[in-house]
């Protein structure tokens, strides 16, 4: 979130008054919070990707007033100085319903979320590893440092990684996949640490029934939502309106039996919103829907 556009005078600047007394270095990680938040806030108003600056003078002062940047868009660039670092803190994005955030962490490592996810990450990587946590689905392109492991951690299992691009989706305790589409992964279920998986390019791995099972990719559509895009192949009904209802943060009541057989492809834009996305179903299905409240559509 940091752009990182200030000269070497005004990061020392900057590190001298961070490292002057606890207060500094708590209203430093406050803005870093703080440029989060502010970023939700636009997507939560604007479909389209949209640049603004927000320049951080208030409160450091006129001696460290540098050019500290964050650029609001599906994209943070975030720059911190690695002598500012006296401990460690987190920052965490929570993503509003039809929507998804690119975030790119200090390491370099890009990282994009989807809807409803929530994802936590220092500030910068101390030690000996790169950990971040997860609740959700995103899709990761990992900045290579073979010197230090980069590990994703959901609620079940942990996807340890060197550098490579793959896909996790998370979003409760007992659902768990990972897909890889470059490098080398290994999953483990923390919950049986003994039994653990390697992955090799375009390969998946999911719990089923408690187990990690691996079955090959014949499709990469699904991950197109990194794009803004609901996208898949003869998907059956039902298994679609799953889809929806974690894009959207909906529950969706199937009451028409006739559809439990029916297979559909499609693409669709997130940011048309779930009544746009039914319509155009019902153009080949043959099915009425209705919004009974405000979490919970109805289909006949």
């Amino acid at each position: 979130m940091f752009k990182g556009e200030a000269t070497d005078n005004e990061l020392a600047q900057i590190r001298q008054w961070v490292n002057a007394g606890k207060a500094n270095k708590e209203t430093f990680y406050h803005e870093r919070a703080l440029f989060d938040a502010l970023q939700l806030n636009t997507f939560q108003k604007e479909n389209h990707a949209r640049k603004q600056s927000v320049s951080l003078r208030k409160r450091i002062g006129s001696a460290a007033a540098a050019v500290i940047v964050l650029f609001i868009l599906y994209n943070i660039q975030v720059f911190t100085d690695k002598n500012i670092q006296a401990e460690t803190a987190l920052n965490t994005i929570k993503v509003p319903t039809g929507q998804r955030v690119e975030v790119t962490l200090s390491d370099g490592t890009h990282v994009w979320l989807n809807a409803r996810s929530e994802f936590s990450y220092p500030v910068s990587f101390n030690g000996d590893k790169r950990e971040v946590l997860l609740k959700g689905e995103a899709f990761f392109e990992v900045a290579k440092n073979r010197d230090k492991k980069f590990i994703v951690n959901t609620g079940r299992c942990e996807v340890e990684v060197l550098g490579t691009q793959f896909n996790v989706e998370a979003y409760n305790e007992n659902e768990f996949s990972t897909a890889l589409i470059q490098g080398s992964v290994k999953v483990t279920d923390k919950s049986q640490p003994n039994e653990s998986v390697v992955l090799e390019p375009n390969n998946s791995v999911s719990l089923n029934n408690g187990k990690l099972t691996v079955t090959p990719i014949t499709d990469s559509n699904p991950y197109s939502w990194k794009e803004g895009l609901i996208t898949f192949k003869d998907l059956h009904f039902k298994d679609l309106m799953k889809k929806l209802e974690k894009n959207f943060g909906i529950r969706i009541m199937i009451d028409n039996h006739t559809l439990d057989n029916y297979a559909c492809s499609g693409k669709f834009r997130i940011s048309d919103g779930i009544e746009q996305v039914l319509r155009a179903l019902q153009q080949d299905a043959h099915f009425t829907f209705e919004r009974e409240s405000g979490t919970v559509i109805r289909i006949q």
